[in-house]
C-alpha cells in the first residue's frame, strides 16, 4: 500500500512485511515517509555542538551537549549515575485533558540529564560524545574503542585524525568509509590498505597512490603499475602542503573516479537485502551503514539488531522501532538512547529499566508512567487507557516531535543528512541557532603552507576558518601527528572539514538506477542524475576482478 507523508506530501510505500511488523508490536501504520521519520529522529541527537555551563547539582562549570539557554537541568554523568538521587523525585500524575507530548516535554524539562553521552570507560577525553572506551581523543563522536584519536568518528582505532566511519584502522588521516588501514590519507570506500593515498574503492591494496577500483596491487600510481624504485620516487617528491602538486593528484583522481565503474550498492556476505553499506545481514531493506542485522528495514547505523525497524546508532537490539541510540534492548520504542531496557514506550535515557511508558532519567526501574511508580496492576490497567487517548490525538505510533528535541535543529546530526536553510527550521516549528559572534574573532596569524615551517607556538594561536570564519585552535597531539604524517594544517574549522567529508558520501536514499553496461535496474544511492558510471554487482564483479 502507498500513503502521502504528512510533512512532505511525497508518496511513500509501507510493504506487506512492514504491516506485518506494526502489528507485532501493536502501533498503528507511520504517517511520514522514511525519510522523514529518520530526519526527526535525528533532531534529537547533538553530538558535536559543546558548551560550558554549570551542573544543577554542584553548581560547577561543566561541558555539556545542551546550551546553557535551555530549561533543562544538567548534570555530570558521574552524578546522574549516582544513587544519591532517584528521577522517580520528579514523577507527574497523568493529565487526560492534556496531550501526551505536552507532558512528556514537561518531565523533560524538570528531570536532571548527563552533560555528555559517555557511556563507559572514558580516559583523558573530555571533549567526546557519544563514546565509549576511548582514551587519549578530542573531539571524536559517536565512537567506541578508539585511542589517539581526533575529529571524527572512527572505532576499533588508533592515531586516526579527520576520518568519518573507519573501522579497525591506524595512522589515518582524512579517510572515509573505510576498514582495517594503516599508515594511509585520503581514502574512501576502501578495506584492508596500507600505505595508500588519495584511494576509492580499493581492496587488499598496498602502497597505491590516486587509485581507483584496485584489487590486491602493489606501487600504483593513478592505475598504471611501476616499479617500486619509480614508485617510491614519485612518493618521496610529492608533498602534501605543495598545494600545486596537490591539485594536479586532485584532478587526475576525480577524473579517474568518472571513467571508473562504481558498484550500485556496497553489500558484502548479505542475502536479500537493498540498501548501502550493508555487512554480513540478512532479510534487510533499506538499510545503511549496518552490520549483522537480520529481518530489518529503515535501519541506518545499527549492529547485531534483529526484527528492527526505524532505528539509528544502536548495537544489540531485539523487535524495535523508533529509537535513537544506545543497545542490549528488546522490544522499545520512540525512545532516545536506552541500555539494557525492556517493554519501554517514549522514553528519555533510561538504564536498565523495565515496563516503563512516558518516562526519563530513570535507572533500574519498572513500572513507572511520566516517572510516577505504579504497582504492576496500576501500570497495565493505565497504559492502555493513556495508549488509546494518545491514538484519538494523533499521537501513538509518532515519535517525538522534533519542536519538543532539546536541541536547535542546526545543532543535530538532522542538520547534516537532511538540511533545511533558517527559514525552513522556522517554517517547521523548530528552532534555529547562530553562532556565537564570540567565536567569530579574525585572526592576523598566517599559518605557513608547509608543515616543517610551522612554530610550536602555533598551539596558542586563536586561527579563524577560511570557510566559515569560525575560530579553531591547533592541538599539541594534532600539530605533532602532522608532523609525523607530512601534512599541512588545515585551513577550516572541524565543522567544515566534516561538512566536506559528507559532502563526498552518497546520500541515505535509493533510486532506481539503470545499470551502465547491461542497462537492469537495479536499487542504488547513486542517483541517475549524477554522471559517474555505475554497474549492478554481477557487471562490477567481473570488471574488478
Amino acid at each position: 500500500m502507498f500513503k502521502k507523508c504528512a510533512i512532505s506530501g511525497s508518496e511513500f510505500e509501507i510493504t506487506e512485511r512492514d504491516l506485518n511488523f506494526y502489528k507485532r508490536v501493536g502501533v498503528p501504520d507511520p504517517t511520514l515517509s522514511p525519510l522523514e521519520r529518520v530526519r526527526r529522529r535525528m533532531s534529537f541527537r547533538n553530538e558535536r555542538n559543546l558548551y560550558k555551563t554549570k551542573s544543577a547539582f554542584s553548581g560547577e562549570s561543566i561541558l555539556s551537549m545542551y546550551h546553557p539557554d535551555q530549561p533543562y537541568p544538567v548534570i555530570t554523568k558521574d552524578e546522574w549515575m549516582s544513587d544519591k538521587w532517584d528521577a522517580r523525585d520528579y514523577g507527574m500524575d497523568f493529565d487526560f485533558d492534556k496531550s501526551f507530548f505536552e507532558q512528556f516535554d514537561e518531565l523533560l524539562k524538570k528531570v536532571p540529564r548527563a552533560n555528555l553521552a559517555i557511556f563507559v570507560n572514558n580516559e583523558n577525553s573530555d571533549y567526546c560524545n557519544y563514546v565509549g572506551d576511548i582514551k587519549n581523543c578530542y573531539l571524536c563522536f559517536g565512537s567506541i574503542f578508539i585511542e589517539d584519536c581526533m575529529y571524527g568518528n572512527p572505532y576499533y582505532s588508533k592515531n586516526c585524525v579527520d576520518c568519518f566511519l573507519v573501522r579497525k584502522s591506524e595512522l589515518c588521516y582524512e579517510c572515509i568509509d573505510c576498514q582495517e588501514l594503516y599508515g594511509s590519507t585520503h581514502l574512501q570506500d576502501c578495506y584492508s590498505c596500507s600505505e595508500c593515498h588519495y584511494g576509492y574503492d580499493l581492496r587488499g591494496c598496498q602502497n597505491c597512490f590516486g587509485c581507483v577500483g584496485l584489487r590486491k596491487k602493489q606501487y600504483y600510481i593513478f592505475n598504471k603499475e611501476y616499479s617500486r624504485e619509480d614508485y617510491e620516487k614519485f612518493v618521496g617528491e610529492f608533498s602534501f602542503c605543495d598545494k600545486e602538486k596537490v591539485d594536479f593528484v586532485l584532478k587526475k583522481f576525480e577524473e579517474l573516479k568518472l571513467v571508473h565503474p562504481h558498484r550500485a550498492s556496497v553489500v558484502e556476505m548479505s542475502e536479500n537485502v537493498t540498501g548501502n553499506y550493508i555487512f554480513e545481514s540478512k532479510n534487510c531493506s533499506n538499510c545503511f551503514q549496518i552490520s549483522e542485522n537480520e529481518d530489518c528495514a529503515y535501519n541506518i547505523q545499527t549492529v547485531q539488531n534483529k526484527d528492527c525497524m526505524d532505528m539509528n546508532y544502536t548495537e544489540e537490539n531485539e523487535l524495535c522501532y523508533e529509537y535513537l541510540g544506545n543497545y542490549r534492548n528488546n522490544l522499545a520504542g520512540f525512545s532516545l538512547v536506552p541500555y539494557g531496557c525492556h517493554d519501554i514506550w517514549y522514553t528519555d535515557y533510561l538504564y536498565n529499566c523495565k515496563h516503563c511508558f512516558g518516562c526519563a532519567g530513570l535507572k533500574n526501574a519498572e513500572y513507572c508512567i511520566l516517572n510516577k511508580q505504579y504497582s504492576k496492576e496500576e501500570y497495565e490497567e493505565m497504559v492502555p487507557r493513556i495508549i488509546a487517548m494518545m491514538k484519538e490525538m494523533g499521537e501513538y505510533g509518532e515519535f517525538m516531535p522534533s519542536t519538543i528535541s532539546p536541541f536547535a535543529y542546526n545543532e543535530t546530526v538532522a542538520m547534516d543528512y537532511f538540511p533545511l536553510s533558517k527559514e525552513e527550521v522556522l517554517a517547521r516549528g523548530m528552532r534555529w541557532r547562530e553562532v556565537d559572534e564570540s567565536e567569530m574573532k579574525p585572526s592576523s596569524y598566517e599559518v605557513p603552507e608547509k608543515i616543517k615551517d610551522v612554530p610550536d607556538e602555533i598551539i596558542d594561536e586563536m586561527l579563524a576558518c577560511e570557510a566559515s570564519g569560525r575560530n579553531y585552535r591547533v592541538m599539541p597531539a594534532e600539530l605533532k601527528f602532522y608532523r609525523k604524517m607530512g601534512l599541512p594544517v588545515p585551513r577550516k574549522h572541524f565543522f567544515e572539514r566534516h561538512k566536506d567529508r559528507l559532502a563526498k558520501r552518497l546520500p541515505y536514499a535509493l533510486f532506481d538506477r539503470k545499470c551502465d553496461k547491461c542497462s537492469v535496474v537495479v536499487p542504488s544511492a547513486w542517483n541517475p542524475e549524477r554522471s559517474e558510471k555505475v554497474y549492478c554487482e554481477k557487471c562490477y564483479l567481473e570488471t574488478v576482478y
